[in-house]
């Protein structure tokens, strides 16, 4: 990210330019704004931070201010928190959508409805507040879904929840709703990446080229890694850098495949569903920390859940079954547990190999029944 103008307050993507977003968060901290406008800067976007409870001809004026911006490539969007969601409510002609947080409960519901004159998507933090609640609800009814326009609420955050700083931030809700704020602004004026290619790229310099650091410029600059089974990976850039050269990259097995069973695209991440194939033949401190090389082979069914910020890969979550795992290189001892091994995997490629192996007997209990 970079700013391009401080005088009035424009943070734009490394690209240098990107759709246009003006952002009013109400009367925080200039460091609470500034961290709202680098983050949307960040996912791709010309911001242009309007401080404090504008009104709305001040909200018309940076909205044309920011189109005419060189840097602006479209839009504009705006995002509003509280109090300012009136005033860019009564100029919502100006933007080709809004994302509003923690609109005034006592605001009523069908002036609101009727103020919305571009996709309109609510959130509200309505924990021990049943006041938003019922502007939820009479919200839900009056909305044109067609355009897109949705309201979500979030029962265990408060009003405030979004922003850093606030007494009532959650920083597990407020990623939640950043995506579907994402879902929308996305999907009316971009920016598009191919998150597919991206982290194509990204993996290509861990199994491929090797190359630590080309890795790491995939990334953003505060990155992690979680191997969930193992807790293995590292958060933050000097962590994972460490983690990458000496526990990843030089790590990986001589015989190793992989199979995409599936992808599933979000507005700032992709899931991948694999098959992966390895042999155990060095160490593996990810998969196996502590255990010498077996020579075993092992069939993995794996998710990769991959977030991005614009066009770098934010973190991974990394999930495999553990267990299986272990009783594929023959330290597991399962017995008559119900821990699968390589068929598990297999089973993901092939719906139709057997189902209910760990439950013969009880699966004869129910031959003949009506269904």
């Amino acid at each position: 990210m970079r700013r391009a103008d401080d005088k009035q307050n424009l943070q734009v993507h490394e690209s240098g330019s990107g759709p246009g977003l003006v952002l009013l968060c109400g009367d925080v901290s200039a460091s609470i704004a500034n961290a709202r406008g680098t983050l949307f800067a960040e996912e791709g976007y010309a911001v242009l931070n309007l401080p404090g409870s504008p009104a709305p001809a001040e909200v018309a004026a940076a909205a044309d201010t920011l189109a005419e911006k060189t840097e602006c490539t479209g839009g504009p969007v705006c995002i509003a928190h509280g109090k300012p969601i009136e005033a860019a409510l009564a100029v919502a002609g100006k933007f080709d959508a809004v994302v509003a947080f923690d609109p005034d409960p006592s605001a009523p519901a069908d002036t609101l409805n009727r103020a919305c004159a571009c996709p309109t998507v609510w959130q509200f933090g309505t924990k021990d507040d049943s006041d938003a609640s019922a502007l939820v609800c009479a919200l839900r009814t009056g909305l044109d879904p067609s355009n897109g326009s949705r309201v979500y609420e979030w029962h265990d955050a408060a009003a405030g929840f979004s922003l850093p700083g606030h007494p009532a931030f959650d920083g597990r809700v407020d990623s939640l709703a950043h995506s579907r704020t994402l879902e929308l602004i996305r999907r009316m004026v971009g920016p598009h990446y191919d998150y597919v290619a991206l982290f194509a790229e990204h993996i290509r310099h861990e199994f491929e080229t090797r190359d630590v650091d080309a890795t790491m410029e995939t990334m953003i600059s505060d990155p992690y890694v979680n191997h969930v089974a193992t807790l293995a990976g590292g958060v933050g850039h000097d962590m994972l850098k460490r983690f990458y050269k000496y526990h990843f990259v030089e790590q990986n097995s001589t015989d190793r495949s992989s199979v995409t069973v599936s992808h599933t695209l979000g507005p700032d991440r992709v899931v991948l569903e694999l098959v992966v194939r390895f042999k155990h033949d060095q160490m593996l401190d990810r998969y196996f920390p502590e255990i010498e090389p077996t020579q075993e082979y092992v069939e993995l069914a794996t998710v990769l859940i991959v977030k991005f910020r614009g066009d770098k890969v934010c973190h991974e979550h990394i999930y495999w079954d553990q267990g299986s795992a272990l009783k594929q290189i023959g330290v597991l001892d399962t017995g008559m547990l119900p821990v699968a091994g390589a068929e598990a995997a297999r089973k993901v490629l092939d719906e139709h190999l057997p189902s209910n192996i760990f439950m013969a007997n009880a699966w004869a209990t129910s031959a003949g029944k009506p269904i």
